[in-house]
């Protein structure tokens, strides 16, 4: 069940980091017609975080999802992958957008997901 969710999670953000490289020049131009009031803060976020945070996430997804595809084929790297890929994805942000704070359920959650891997190494070779 870990691996699943971990497959539409990893693959799905590595999906959506490529889209808004592909369309960052774009996207304040989309925010800023969109009726919604999170629309600033969200252009706001993109545009602090800069193109180059997209490529760097989307990059550790691909690891994270590299290491869920591994681990359902009951490989110890796969573990591996995956934990190293979960702590940069925490660190990304603190290193490369200013005055971002990592909320409470991230940490949790995916200290959650590596404890769960963790706890079924004995299964994987």
């Amino acid at each position: 069940m870990l691996c699943i969710l971990s497959f539409i999670g990893g693959g799905g953000t590595a999906l959506s980091s490529l889209f808004v490289v592909m369309a960052y020049d774009i996207i304040p131009l989309a925010l800023k017609q969109m009726p919604v009031p999170e629309a600033e803060s969200m252009l706001e976020l993109v545009q602090s975080a800069g193109k180059n945070f997209f490529v760097v996430t989307g990059l550790l997804n691909l690891l994270s999802l590299t290491g869920a595809i591994l681990m359902w084929k009951l490989r110890k790297a796969g573990f591996h992958f995956y934990t190293i890929a979960q702590l940069l994805l925490l660190a990304a942000p603190l290193l490369m957008i200013a005055g971002y704070r990592i909320p409470f359920t991230t940490f949790l959650l995916t200290g959650t997901f590596i404890l769960g891997y963790g706890l079924n190494l004995r299964f994987m070779r």
